[in-house]
């Protein structure tokens, strides 16, 4: 990692991504959730750093860009390739996942405590985003019990049936839980968005965070209830908005301890995420020096 201690590290993959739009439009690009939540911790001013295993087939080129942007490639290597997604979205906003590469290959490409150093268990916020199932729970009990840093945890909508109550454990294990509205409803067994973030919070997270997606989300935290809008914008690509959503939120939150700002903060930097493909226009706003 560049920094010795980074203030907050964004766990979970690198990818490459093709989405395909209802119009049939398709387009690739570099992603994975720990790049996304990385990119956008920096953009909000944190010095973020990362962890992802890397395969042996990434480009040069984004890896330079990836270098330029404060994103060390001092990572965990797996003799394997990349993972590749393909991400098919419908009209009605709702998109499915594709492993181009199999359920096995992405478990192999997860990070597990064994990847962990101790520089990011010395930080002081850990976001762990969407791997493997099996990889998130076993490195998320895993870093409770072996860091005092602040656990930020965000799911998989993919492995959510017949789950349902290894990952409810691991909502205890977290500072703050960052579901997806469908995670939140479909976890909590309910249809309302703020109810389900009560239930998670009478668990024991600290914060919750229910996505919204072009809702913008709700805050729950010590029994208030707050709504945040989502920012306007005309979406290209609006894979990885989650994830750098979850690292924005992370970055003000572990800078001010204000779930408020922080999840405004992280609506406006997942508005600018969904302006190009894949990560380019983090990568460009990190190269450009902008700070939302």
């Amino acid at each position: 990692m560049t920094e010795t201690t980074p203030g907050l590290v964004c766990i979970g993959n690198l990818t490459v991504d093709e989405s395909v739009q209802p119009d049939g439009t398709r387009t690739q690009a570099l992603g994975g959730d720990a790049v996304f939540a990385a990119l956008a911790a920096r953009l909000a001013g944190c010095r973020a750093g990362w962890l992802a295993p890397l395969g042996t087939d990434l480009p040069g080129a984004l890896a330079s860009r990836l270098e330029t942007a404060g994103l060390s490639l001092d990572q965990p290597r797996r003799e394997l390739p990349t993972v590749r997604n393909v991400v098919r979205y419908a009209a009605d906003g709702s998109r499915s996942w594709s492993l181009v590469l199999g359920d096995d290959h992405f478990d192999r490409m997860s990070v597990y405590p064994a990847d962990v150093p101790p520089a990011v268990l010395a930080s002081r916020g850990l976001l762990v985003l969407a791997m493997s199932l099996r990889a998130q729970l076993t490195l998320t009990p895993w870093l409770r019990r072996n860091s005092t840093a602040d656990v930020y945890l965000d799911l998989q909508e993919d492995y959510l049936a017949g789950h349902e109550a290894e990952l409810l454990d691991l909502v205890g294990c977290c500072d703050v839980f960052l579901p997806s509205e469908s995670e939140a409803t479909h976890l909590a067994g309910v249809d309302d968005p703020v109810a389900a973030a009560r239930h998670f919070a009478a668990m024991g997270a600290r914060v919750v965070v229910v996505k919204l997606a072009e809702r913008g989300c709700v805050v729950v935290e010590e029994g208030v209830v707050t709504q945040v809008p989502a920012e306007v914008a005309e979406p290209v690509d609006p894979t990885g908005a989650g994830d750098t959503f979850c690292g924005a939120f992370a970055a003000v939150h572990l800078a001010t301890g204000d779930a408020v700002a922080a999840a405004r903060a992280a609506v406006r930097i997942a508005a600018l995420a969904v302006r190009g493909p894949g990560v380019t226009p983090l990568l460009d706003a990190v190269a450009a020096g902008v700070r939302t």
